[in-house]
C-alpha cells in the first residue's frame, strides 16, 4: 500500500474544519438580507444564527463515542455527507422553519468534525509535530471564515445586478456545496487512525497494516501499550473521568471549553456584518469590514500555527487573553459613548423619500436632544413615528415604516466607528492566536487515550452549548442592556479566564499523550 504522511492526512480531514468555518460564518451576510425580507425579531434572528450550535452540542456529545465504535474515518464520512445535505437544503429553504432545520443538520456535521478531526490528527501525528498539525484544524476553520466573508462580499456587491435581492441569501448559502462535495471525494484516501485500530485489534496487526509512515508507527507503540492496559483495567464511563485521578484534568478541560465561547467570539463572527452596519456605514462597507475580520483571523491563526510548538500552549493562551480583555474593553467603551441626535438635516434628507406628513412637528420633541441610551431613543422615535397618519398614505407598507425607523436610528447615531473596528479586530486577532487553536490542541493532549473520545465529547457538548446560548442571547442582550454593557461583560469573563488558566492549567508542550496523566 502507498504510505500516507501525517501531513497528507491532516490536510484532508481538516477540510471538515474549513466547512465548519464557512457554514458558521456565511450566515453573517445572509442574515442581513433575511432580516430585511422577513423583519426578524431578535429571537428569530438568534435562532437562525445559533441553530447549528444547538444541534452541534448533541453531535459533540455522541460523536466521540460513535468514533470509538465505528472508527474515526467512518464517522468523518458521515459528517461529510451531512455537510452536503445541509448546504443543499439551506439554499432551497422556503421559510424560516425549514432554514433552521437545514442549519441544524449542518450543526450536526460540524459538531462531529470539531471533535473527531483533532482526535484523528493527534493520533496520527508524531509528538514533536502534534501541536502544529492539530492546529491546522483551526487554520482551516479561519480560512473557511475568510472564504465565507469574501463570498458574501462578492455576491452582495457584484451579483446583486443579476440576482434579485430576496434570493441573494440563497446564493450565499449554496456556495458551501462545493467544498462539501470535495470533502466527500477525498476522505476515502486517508487510512484509519492507528490508535483506534490498536484499541480494536491489539498491537501487532494494525501496525503492520497501517498506511502511515514507519516513524509514526514506532512512536505509537508506547501509546498503544498504555491504551491496551487501560482498556483491560478500566471501564469507559463518566464516573471514571470524575475519579480523583482524572477530575482535575477534566475540570480544566471543561473550563477551557466553556471559556472559548462565553467570551463572545461567535457573536462577533456570526453577527459581524450586523455589528458593523450598526455604525451607519451601510451594508456594502459592512461586508467589506467583515472581510477584514476574516483576514486578521487567518493571519493570527497562522502566527499560532507557527509558534505553538515553540512558545507553548500556556504562553499563547495567557497573552492572547490579555489582548481579548483590552480589545473588548475598547469595543465596550466605543459603543458606551455613542449618542443619538436627530437633527433637522436628517429629517430633511429623507422627507421627500418617505413623504412625511408634518415632519418637523412630528419630531419636534426629538430634534437636537442628546440621547445616550439606544433603547430610550428608539422608544421615543417609535412614539414620534406613530403620530404620522399612515392611513392617508396607502402606498406606505410595513416594510417602508420599518425602513424609516432603521434609517433614522442609523443616521442619528454618533460615535467613533474606527474605535469599534479597532476593538473588534484586536479581539479577533487575540482569540485567533490563543483560545481558538490552542484549546483544541490541549484537549487532544490532556486526556488519556482510553478516555479521549468520551472526554472531548463532553467538553465539546458544553462548548457548543455555550456557543449556542451566546449566539441566541446576543441580539436580545443588545436590545435589553445595550452594546456597551454587553461587550463589557465579555471583557470581564476573559479576565476571569486569564486568572483560572494562570492558576490551574499545566503546560502540555512536547509531552507524550500519556505523560500528562501519570
Amino acid at each position: 500500500m502507498q504510505k500516507r504522511s501525517p501531513l497528507f492526512c491532516t490536510l484532508i480531514v481538516s477540510i471538515g474544519g474549513f466547512l465548519f468555518g464557512f457554514d458558521a460564518s456565511v450566515i453573517s451576510g445572509a442574515i442581513v438580507y433575511l432580516d430585511a425580507l422577513y423583519d426578524l425579531s431578535s429571537l428569530n434572528k438568534g435562532w437562525i444564527v445559533s441553530a447549528p450550535a444547538f444541534s452541534a452540542m448533541f453531535a459533540m456529545l455522541g460523536s466521540g463515542v460513535l468514533s470509538d465504535r465505528i472508527g474515526r474515518k467512518k464517522t468523518l464520512q458521515i459528517v461529510a455527507f451531512c455537510y452536503v445535505l445541509s448546504a443543499f437544503l439551506s439554499a432551497i429553504s422556503q421559510n424560516i422553519g425549514s432554514l433552521v432545520a437545514a442549519r441544524m443538520l449542518g450543526g450536526m456535521a460540524f459538531g462531529g468534525a470539531l471533535i473527531i478531526v483533532p482526535v484523528y490528527i493527534s493520533e496520527i501525528s508524531p509528538t514533536k509535530q502534534r501541536g502544529r498539525l492539530v492546529s491546522m484544524q483551526q487554520m482551516n476553520i479561519v480560512i473557511g471564515f475568510l472564504t465565507a466573508y469574501f463570498s458574501n462580499y462578492f455576491i452582495g456587491v457584484y451579483l446583486d445586478q443579476w440576482v434579485s435581492e430576496p434570493n441573494i441569501w440563497r446564493w450565499m448559502l449554496a456556495v458551501e456545496l462545493l467544498p462539501a462535495l470535495l470533502f466527500v471525494i477525498l476522505l476515502p484516501k486517508i487510512p484509519e487512525s492507528p490508535v483506534w485500530l490498536m484499541s480494536r485489534a491489539g498491537l501487532a496487526n494494525p501496525l503492520k497494516s497501517m498506511e502511515l509512515e514507519h516513524s509514526l508507527l514506532e512512536e505509537n507503540r508506547s501509546v498503544s501499550s498504555s491504551l491496551l492496559r487501560s482498556v483491560m483495567h478500566h471501564k469507559k464511563n463518566v464516573s471514571l473521568l470524575w475519579s480523583s485521578r482524572w477530575r482535575p484534568i477534566f475540570l480544566v478541560a471543561i473550563f477551557l471549553g466553556i471559556l472559548q465561547q462565553i467570551t463572545g467570539i461567535n457573536a462577533i463572527f456570526f453577527y459581524a456584518t450586523s455589528i458593523f452596519e450598526k455604525t451607519g456605514i451601510g451594508i456594502d462597507a459592512s461586508l467589506a469590514q467583515t472581510v477584514a475580520v476574516g483576514v486578521i483571523n487567518i493571519v493570527f491563526t497562522l502566527f499560532a500555527f507557527l509558534t505553538i510548538d515553540r512558545y507553548g500552549r500556556r504562553f499563547l493562551l495567557l497573552w492572547g487573553l490579555v489582548g481579548m480583555i483590552l480589545s473588548m474593553s475598547i469595543t465596550a467603551y466605543g459603543f458606551a459613548n455613542a449618542k443619538y441626535v436627530l437633527t433637522k438635516e436628517i429629517i430633511a434628507k429623507y422627507e421627500h423619500q418617505f413623504e412625511f406628513d408634518r415632519p418637523f412637528q412630528v419630531f419636534q420633541e426629538l430634534i437636537g436632544v442628546n440621547h445616550t441610551n439606544e433603547g430610550a431613543f428608539k422608544v421615543e422615535l417609535t412614539r414620534a413615528l406613530n403620530q404620522i397618519s399612515w392611513i392617508e398614505k396607502e402606498n406606505v407598507s410595513d416594510n417602508d415604516k420599518l425602513s424609516i425607523f432603521r434609517v433614522l436610528v442609523l443616521e442619528s447615531k454618533q460615535f467613533n466607528s474606527w474605535m469599534v473596528l479597532l476593538g473588534i479586530l484586536g479581539f479577533v486577532a487575540s482569540f485567533a492566536c490563543s483560545l481558538g487553536p490552542v484549546m483544541w490542541v490541549i484537549l487532544s493532549e490532556i486526556f488519556p487515550t482510553h478516555l479521549r473520545g468520551l472526554g472531548i465529547s463532553i467538553v465539546g457538548f458544553l462548548n457548543s452549548f455555550t456557543s449556542w446560548v451566546t449566539q441566541l442571547v446576543f441580539p436580545i442582550g443588545l436590545n435589553i442592556i445595550g452594546d456597551g454593557y454587553t461587550y463589557a461583560i465579555f471583557a470581564s469573563i476573559a479576565a476571569i479566564g486569564w486568572w483560572v488558566i494562570y492558576r490551574y492549567l499545566p503546560e502540555t508542550k512536547g509531552k507524550n499523550l500519556e505523560m500528562l496523566v501519570k
